[in-house]
């Protein structure tokens, strides 16, 4: 059976195919202009007809409801909605209430302690809109977590309270600036790391750091810590929970 793997956040809608256990190289595009239905008629108006739809959102009902419009007029089924749950695939939810965990979170928890690689503690690290960071023991116990607002967020807030001007910035950043705006930039990007260290060195074990997420790649140059870049870790978690469908 062939399923669409989707993945809905705050910016982006990202998909992959799953047939035959193999998942297809992720795709994604921006619906904030014009929309999830008009990205979806945009990618997939002559896709094969997918057994099973299974979606990630973390948009609110609005996007899900516009999603779940455009594949019953396109294909006929209804969408699965994935969410957290208080355990599935050996990972037990460490909120009080499992289902407040946004889920792309939750994914996320589920992919890396799936991998077979790793062992001890994680510290995930989640670099988007909003950066997260969940803790997971390595019995598959998640400790909880922290938000705070993305790279671009904090940058933003600043910038549209003030007559800071707006500048495109380069991808290396120092500790300390020359300018306002660079300024602005660097204290955004070192104090997201100096949390993220912060977490991990209060850990015992030290955790292996997993950062992923758009911002992630930028993350990583401001770590002091040893960290590994995880591509596409919402998707796998994604994937997993289909396959065990």
């Amino acid at each position: 059976m062939r399923t669409l793997l989707i993945d809905i956040g705050n910016t982006n809608l990202k998909w992959s195919w799953l047939q035959n256990g193999e998942r297809s190289p992720l795709e994604q595009a921006s619906y904030q202009a014009d929309g999830v239905a008009a990205q979806a008629s945009r990618h997939w108006p002559h896709a094969e007809k997918p057994g099973q739809v299974v979606v990630a959102n973390v948009a609110g009902q609005q996007v899900e409801d516009e999603l779940q419009q455009w594949v019953d007029s396109e294909w006929g089924i209804a969408i699965e909605l994935v969410t957290a749950s208080a355990q599935q695939l050996g990972v037990r939810n460490g909120y009080t209430c499992p289902e407040q965990l946004g889920v792309d979170r939750w994914l996320a928890l589920l992919a890396a302690h799936a991998d077979k690689n790793s062992c001890g503690p994680i510290c995930i690290v989640d670099c988007g809109t909003a950066i997260t960071i969940d803790v997971l023991a390595e019995d598959g116990q998640h400790q909880g977590g922290l938000i705070l607002p993305g790279l671009t967020m904090m940058r933003q807030v600043m910038l549209d309270r003030t007559q800071i001007p707006h500048i495109d910035l380069s991808d290396h950043i120092g500790l300390l600036a020359e300018d306002t705006v660079s300024a602005i930039a660097a204290g955004s990007l070192h104090a997201a790391a100096a949390l993220v260290e912060r977490v991990a060195q209060q850990m015992t074990p030290s955790p292996k750091i997993l950062l992923t997420g758009g911002d992630a790649a930028r993350l990583y140059t401001a770590m002091k810590l040893k960290a590994e870049i995880a591509p596409e870790l919402v998707m796998r978690g994604l994937a997993l929970v289909a396959r065990s469908e």
